[in-house]
């Protein structure tokens, strides 16, 4: 059921930056699946952050193969997003958007999965 609960919020929080970008930003189709990449790319490490751990998320330091890897997905969709490499370019406030709105995503689903898990006297 967490499992479930989590995912919607996810998918909610993707759902918003996609109609964002067509009712205000007025981006075109190419620099919108840019922009999705990013948010996918973003937001997966989020969510992993989040279900590695039982308790809170800050409460283990994960390995250094975990951060490195994860230093290594960020900096390359970001910098292929910002240079436009393969893609259409994004600019540098939407990609520092996108990592603000995943952080702020993390934190939200660890205190929805720390209250779930109370509630279900599972911590």
């Amino acid at each position: 059921m967490s499992k479930a609960l989590l995912r919607e919020q996810h998918r909610a929080q993707s759902t918003g930056w996609l109609r964002a970008t067509l009712l205000v930003m007025h981006l075109d189709i190419d620099t919108l699946r840019t922009m999705t990449l990013v948010i996918l790319a973003f937001n997966g490490q989020a969510v992993f952050y989040v279900v590695r751990e039982r308790r809170r998320l800050w409460s283990s330091r994960p390995g250094l193969l975990v951060i490195v890897s994860s230093a290594l997905d960020i900096s390359i969709i970001a910098t292929l997003a910002l240079g436009g490499v393969l893609m259409a370019p994004l600019a540098p406030s939407i990609v520092a958007g996108i990592l603000a709105a995943a952080i702020v995503l993390a934190l939200t689903m660890d205190q929805v999965k720390g209250l779930l898990f109370a509630h279900l006297k599972m911590a």
